[in-house]
């Protein structure tokens, strides 16, 4: 695992539990992990407290190598890794790859913006011809109106000739009135 933060970099190398009574395998992992130790600041290999017995401290101290002790219940530094400094810190390949990804996007991202300005500046320039042409009319008042000539309903004179279930129903005037709209369209 590689943890980076505000210019410096650490790397944790977890060993696996098959490693830890095999003595060859446990100093092949330490020898793992101090070819890693020029890569990133510091370099520590990871063990639970148990397996820690194992571990000679002048292995790790030679090669620069810290080492964390771990256990249910808490993670302690047990040797501290030296510090190595790093001019160029070198990213792996999946991470050049996402770069490149988003380097990709974002110029994607930037054209598509560069052609909304254009078009919201055609459209502002569109909108301030159409301004020029037709300017805006001097009272709100007359924007209330609608441009198109209104007629007064046809006035319908009541009929006394009617049954006494038509007296005072709405619905007489509103069908009424339908008549005349149709011979109105018609026209």
């Amino acid at each position: 695992m590689l943890f980076q933060g505000e210019g410096t970099s650490v790397r944790v190398v977890l060993l696996e539990e098959s490693l830890w009574t095999n003595r060859q395998a446990f100093l092949n992992s330490i020898m793992k992990a101090s070819a890693l130790a020029g890569k990133s600041n510091r370099t520590y290999l990871a063990l639970p407290k148990t397996a820690a017995s194992l571990t000679d401290a002048k292995l790790f101290h030679e090669r620069g190598v810290g080492l964390f002790t771990y256990d249910h219940r808490s993670v302690e530094e047990a040797l501290p890794a030296r510090y190595f400094e790093i001019t160029t810190m070198s990213l792996p390949q999946t991470d050049r790859v996402a770069t490149d990804q988003f380097e990709n996007e974002i110029q994607e991202l930037r054209s598509q913006i560069d052609i909304l300005e254009r078009t919201v500046q055609g459209l502002s320039e569109e909108l301030l011809s159409l301004k020029r042409v037709r300017p805006p009319e001097a009272s709100t008042s007359s924007s209330a109106e609608t441009p198109f000539p209104t007629r007064a309903p046809p006035s319908i004179a009541p009929i006394d000739d009617l049954p006494t279930f038509f007296a005072g129903n709405p619905w007489v005037e509103v069908l009424s009135r339908r008549g005349g709209e149709e011979a109105r369209v018609a026209r």
